[in-house]
């Protein structure tokens, strides 16, 4: 399916809460996570989680994923949600064998064009902007010009630059590109810095060779302390749990502990939470040499 709509702004400030469980005795578990959409299988556990189990919850929101892998290595958080595509860096850094993967939100792949704030263009009149995509053969970009030429649209005065994807929202907030062609996972990141979406086509299919479909889909990983799994095995069961409601249930969890409309996120998939465990990680890594060995098919 693609859908062409009209060019919205929305500011979205995550809101964020510690929520502990009653009782004296129970095990306290440190939490970390980055808010936002992608976050909605948490805020919907925070709001059933049961105050009888044997684990209290200190849910803590951070700026960056980073705080959070630094925290998880220092012991200062027990449990915390990383950017998948960082996995394999902090991988790499002292300390992280004491961590242990145990779940993934995953996102569709999709191919979204997003918009700067303040820009107010249609699909035909993007003919004198300056574009961003991964490279010039990135199948994202590749889907977007397909659909353009098939509706019609003139883009060929479109001017392109080539970059990852985490500089593309960076590009869009300094003005050094006017759009950008980017993966699901980030056109949730470009509406809550208040960007806009022209364009979305979620039958996108991610996965080859070089990158398995997990690679692209994955968004966030659940990473525990090794020493403390027992004990955080209600709060990763409490996610599990969560994520079987029904998409509106988790969408409205979201906007229950944030201020981005509920009908804005009716517009959007829903992220899903599932267990994983160390193989995921061994994936990244993998990928990660590959990509520095050969190269990688969005370059």
């Amino acid at each position: 399916m693609v859908r062409i709509s009209f060019p919205f702004l929305m500011l979205f400030f995550p809101l964020a809460f510690v929520f502990t469980a009653c009782g004296e005795n129970n095990a306290r578990i440190k939490v970390g996570h980055g808010g936002g959409y992608l976050s909605a299988a948490l805020y919907a556990a925070q709001d059933g989680f049961d105050a009888d189990l044997p684990v209290s919850l200190d849910i803590r929101q951070f700026r960056s994923s980073s705080d959070i892998a630094y925290s998880l290595l220092s012991g200062v958080l027990d449990a915390g949600f990383v950017e998948a595509e960082k996995l394999a860096a902090f991988a790499a850094l002292d300390g992280f064998d004491r961590l242990k993967v145990a779940g993934k939100i995953t996102y569709p792949y999709g191919s979204t064009l997003v918009l700067r704030k303040g820009l107010n263009v249609r699909l035909q009149e993007l003919g004198a902007l300056t574009l961003a995509a991964s490279g010039p053969h990135c199948v994202l970009l590749e889907e977007f010009i397909a659909d353009a030429r098939r509706l019609g649209a003139d883009i060929s005065g479109v001017k392109y630059q080539y970059m990852a994807f985490d500089a593309m929202i960076p590009a869009l907030e300094a003005g050094a590109v006017d759009a950008v062609v980017i993966k699901g996972t980030y056109s949730v990141v470009a509406l809550q810095d208040g960007h806009s979406i022209l364009y979305q086509n979620w039958d996108v299919e991610p996965g080859d060779d070089c990158c398995p479909a997990i690679i692209d889909q994955a968004a966030l990983v659940l990473l525990v302390q090794r020493g403390k799994s027992d004990a955080i095995k209600p709060f990763v069961d409490a996610l599990a749990s969560a994520q079987k409601l029904s998409p509106d249930r988790l969408r409205r969890a979201v906007a229950d502990k944030t201020v981005i409309p509920f009908e804005i996120l009716q517009g959007q998939p829903v992220p899903e939470f599932s267990l994983a465990d160390d193989e995921l990680a061994k994936i990244f890594i993998e990928a990660a040499n590959e990509h520095h060995g050969e190269g990688h098919r969005h370059e």
